[in-house]
């Protein structure tokens, strides 16, 4: 049972904003702009109305339009013109899941405009999303450069540092984030990310007094900042922080819903297999807590109780990833792989930060023999949880096995194999494999495989 967390980088919508002469009147600037450029305008205006009212397709042609228009005129009016529209349309082809399109379209907004923050911030989100991590780092790079004061760019910055180990130039990127914005929470969020990875725990107490100055400091508050150390296994904090919350709040059912989370996470199944029964009466309108119980039954073998709840969850709250995810593990496991790999598409296209549903789908295609897929999924999931043990390992080998990234593959198994459950023992194995490897032994790797095609 785990909650599902994202990356902290985010695509912006960008606004239309076209310079005007200095002293020149309204009406005189539009009689100096050019008629494409004017055309132009007119089709972006038409797709930001349409976008308003929800009609996304016809937004995305219409923005699409006014690029093309706008490039084909040399006038400063036009360049922000394509900046904006491409920005836009790429915003509208990431929701879709077409990352490659939305990364062309970003590049085409960042050459009308090379220092336009917001478009370098997408394009190097676009770029995180296909795994290509050294040039996000590099478009972050430009995007702060470009705006010191886009809290943004620098977060996405600093949570892909902290990624890759680089701890050092994060912790500077956030002091500077925090001195133009001493009240972000997603910085301060960050920064307890690093003193965790750091190995700095005492530093969290101080982090987590100065998180709560900036909210109203209420139970429910809280609980919602609780609830991202959770997501960010940031466990001994989360459970403080839910335990505190108790001791003003005693018996507060969404508080001990996240204490049992927290209890699965270090690996106390059955405490928090008996927390979720007892809460399923308490909260039957919250549909967390028919899947992760649902997912807690799956672990420990009782499957069809598991089916049972998973198809009640999906029944009652069809628009819930979770639910389907965990109906596609039951699947997989009883050996129906097209149903699982249709629950688990249903989990992504509801929710493209579950991370679980992206292994899963990973692991089916590599059944297949779909490498190229495999690899698509699994960097997926990483995008959707950096610290998820499960999709780092799965990701790790797969570029080690296909030698397209081997030191990076190398890098991830090892923070895989840092953390704790069934993934990070076969990280772990699998490290230690790779180091009889190194040193000309032989692991056992053909005859398993011979194992196991028999």
């Amino acid at each position: 049972m785990k909650p599902h967390t994202g990356c902290f980088c985010a695509v912006v919508l960008a606004v239309l904003c076209v310079p005007r002469l200095l002293g020149a009147p309204k009406a005189d600037v539009a009689d100096r702009t050019p008629e494409t450029v004017k055309g132009a305008m007119a089709d972006y205006d038409r797709g930001l109305a349409l976008l308003k009212a929800n009609r996304t397709g016809e937004a995305l042609a219409a923005f699409s339009k006014a690029l093309e228009k706008a490039e084909a005129v040399k006038d400063p009016a036009a360049k922000v013109v394509a900046t904006t529209s491409a920005n836009n349309a790429g915003n509208l082809l990431m929701e879709q899941g077409k990352v490659a399109d939305a990364e062309a379209l970003y590049r085409r907004a960042v050459a009308a405009d090379p220092k336009h923050a917001l478009a370098l911030n997408n394009l190097g989100v676009a770029l995180l999303k296909q795994g290509k991590l050294r040039e996000a780092v590099q478009t972050f790079e430009q995007a702060v450069k470009a705006d010191p004061q886009q809290g943004m760019a620098a977060d996405n910055l600093a949570s892909l540092l902290i990624q890759t180990g680089e701890l050092k130039l994060a912790a500077k990127v956030l002091a500077t984030s925090l001195k133009l914005n001493p009240r972000n929470q997603q910085t301060y969020l960050l920064l307890a990310r690093l003193y965790q990875k750091a190995g700095k725990p005492e530093m969290q107490p101080e982090i987590w007094a100065t998180l709560v100055k900036t909210t109203d400091g209420s139970p429910e508050a809280r609980l919602q900042l609780g609830t991202w150390y959770l997501q960010a296994h940031i466990l001994p904090q989360a459970e403080q922080v839910f335990q505190d919350l108790l001791r003003e709040k005693p018996g507060w059912p969404e508080a001990r819903l996240q204490v049992a989370r927290v209890r699965s996470l270090q690996g106390h199944d059955d405490e928090a297999l008996k927390a979720l029964r007892s809460l399923l009466p308490l909260l039957p309108k919250e549909p967390g807590v028919r899947t992760d119980l649902a997912a807690l039954l799956f672990k420990a073998g009782q499957t069809d109780e598991a089916e049972k709840l998973a198809r009640e969850a999906v029944a009652a709250y069809p628009k819930e990833a979770a639910g389907w995810f965990v109906l596609g593990r039951v699947q997989e496991k009883r050996g129906q792989a097209a149903e699982a790999e249709k629950s688990c598409f249903e989990a992504v296209r509801l929710n493209r930060d579950l991370a679980g549903a992206w292994n899963n789908l990973g692991i089916l295609a590599a059944k297949r023999d779909d490498a190229k897929t495999a690899l698509s999924c699994f960097i997926a999931a990483l995008c959707a949880d950096p610290y998820d043990t499960e999709a780092q390992y799965n990701l790790g080998r797969s570029l080690v096995v296909s030698k397209t990234d081997f030191e990076r593959g190398v890098r991830l198994l090892v923070e895989a194999s840092s953390g704790t459950g069934e993934a990070a023992a076969r990280a772990k194995k699998y490290v230690a494999d790779l180091e009889t490897i190194s040193k000309g032994g032989d692991p056992g790797w053909k005859t398993a495989a011979v194992n196991e095609r028999r």
